[in-house]
């Protein structure tokens, strides 16, 4: 779990580093938190054996994903200075503000519920052909 976390934190943070270094978004969207969090979760899905310990996983999971982002969302906040993480595609015409906190509650709430949905069904299904 360990190497999940730091690879989810340490590409955010590259991510934040390029785009405010002035790399094109069409460049920088290629440091992709979200590859990592598919691979911790197909991972996770098929190593643990018990339900808590996949709600557990997708919690901590995203925990790094939430922090980089409402920390690179705050400082586009703070300063006006555009970022990746607030650009058009990600943000569907919300304001700073709002995107924001909606990462905050979703972090916490239904972005590791989903993962957690989606690692049950990809463990529901690994049981099916282990069974056959």
């Amino acid at each position: 779990m360990r190497g999940f976390i730091a690879a989810v934190f340490l590409l955010g943070l590259a991510r934040f580093v390029l785009t405010v270094a002035g790399f094109p978004d069409s460049m920088v969207k290629f440091v992709s938190m979200s590859v990592v969090l598919t691979a911790g979760m197909i991972y996770f899905a098929l190593r643990t054996n018990r339900h808590k310990e996949r709600l557990w996983a997708s919690y901590l999971l995203f925990f790094p994903y939430m922090v980089v982002e409402v920390a690179a969302l705050a400082y586009t906040w703070a300063t006006g200075r555009q970022t990746i993480f607030h650009a058009a595609e990600y943000s569907f015409g919300t304001s700073i503000g709002l995107h924001t906190v909606g990462h905050l509650i979703g972090g916490l709430t239904w972005e590791p519920l989903i993962s957690f949905v989606v690692m049950e069904v990809i463990w529901w299904i690994a049981g099916r052909f282990r069974r056959s």
